[in-house]
């Protein structure tokens, strides 16, 4: 076997090895390294760049500090990713390395939520830009919406019918996956913890792919392997591919 079919491996924000999360290096490490995945997280900036980072907060991963949303990208790009000659990378930036790929698959996260810094005019700039962007550089049917709230979800199949989108959770429950149902996700993505395997069969008899994670080891993929995942989003890819190929299994 060339390559991992099932669970396909994600690489989380690029990889949290070697580089700073998000950043351009740590996607291009991954890819490099054999990892056709990736989950990772998208804000708007005040001028209306979407970009590349968990945080709403820039302070954990960069040289500065201060609310994305309330920053220009100019302010935003004036620093540094730490640890790293690097800058917050623009959904374009990171999305110009795949070209249209087809054997790649990618997991969009909205990190918005409705409230402080998104009401529904914002929300609905920050799901079109991000769809734009996605639809310029990246294969149709490669891709996948994904967040942690159901009304985002709604709101980006109300703009894009066609879109793909994920619900993600923490352990499943009945009350999730009729959630998950009901906002017509393709897909969800629950945690190991608190997942039984009767709910994660119940989920893919109702044709839902699921992605469980984090699978930080080579015993923890075979578990989602074991339980029937589709993909499992990873923060140490790299590793857990090589203990794959050395255990014979990619």
């Amino acid at each position: 076997m060339s390559k991992v079919e099932f669970p396909r491996i994600l690489g989380h924000r690029g990889t949290l090895e070697k580089f700073t999360e998000n950043g351009i290096k740590a996607f291009e490490y991954s890819l490099a390294n054999g990892i056709t995945g990736f989950e990772t997280d998208f804000h708007i900036t005040a001028d209306g760049v979407v970009v590349v980072m968990h945080d709403y907060d820039i302070k954990r991963t960069t040289t500065g500090e201060g609310v994305i949303e309330t920053m220009t990208l100019a302010e935003l790009k004036s620093f540094k990713l730490k640890n790293s000659d690097e800058t917050v990378p623009t959904a374009d930036e990171l999305f110009e390395l795949f070209d249209h790929r087809r054997d790649f698959y990618f997991e969009l996260e909205l990190k918005a939520r409705y409230g402080e810094y998104y009401d529904e005019s914002r929300m609905d700039e920050y799901i079109n830009k991000l769809h734009a962007s996605a639809v310029a550089h990246l294969s149709r049917g490669t891709y996948v919406f994904t967040c942690f709230d159901t009304r985002v979800l709604k709101r980006v199949k109300q703009l894009h019918p066609e879109a793909k989108v994920g619900l993600i959770l923490g352990g499943l429950t009945q009350a999730l996956l009729d959630a998950a149902i009901d906002a017509q996700c393709y897909s969800i993505a629950p945690t190991f913890a608190g997942t039984e395997q009767a709910l994660v069969d119940a989920a893919k008899a109702a044709g839902l792919k699921v992605n469980l994670w984090h699978s930080e080891t080579l015993e923890l993929w075979k578990k989602a392997r074991d339980m029937g995942a589709d993909v499992s989003t990873n923060n140490h890819p790299v590793a857990v591919l090589k203990a794959l190929r050395e255990a014979g299994l990619a």
